[in-house]
């Protein structure tokens, strides 16, 4: 269940469909767990600022049960940075991911939460 969401101050022209497309795999690719559970969510055109400056920016947050960690992270944050870099500009010292493992048990799906289908 993985769920990744950027806002970013990128204009809603330059976020392709292809872009979300191609980080729902990455993503999926990274934590190895079926894309048909990944959630892609990007909230264009924000009013925001990096460094004191408007210039392209993001913050992001990956949100999963599992397969999260110091090393999982750093690979996880390559393929995401370099994907946001080359399509929407955004130079990788000017955005933050936040990775955050939820416990199963925290996350809803088809009327239950992910603890009771996976019984743990």
């Amino acid at each position: 269940m993985p769920c990744f969401e950027l806002s970013t101050n990128v204009p809603r022209e330059k976020v392709t469909s292809d872009f979300i497309l191609s980080l729902s795999k990455e993503i999926a690719a990274c934590l190895g767990k079926p894309e048909q559970y990944v959630a892609v969510r990007i909230l264009p055109d924000q009013l925001m600022s990096f460094g004191g400056t408007l210039e392209p920016c993001g913050t992001g947050q990956l949100l999963s049960i599992g397969k999260l960690g110091v090393e999982e992270n750093k690979v996880i944050s390559a393929k995401i940075f370099a994907e946001v870099e080359k399509t929407l500009g955004i130079p990788n010292d000017r955005m933050y991911i936040t990775f955050v493992d939820a416990a199963s048990s925290n996350i809803g799906y088809k009327g239950t939460t992910f603890h009771q289908i996976f019984k743990r």
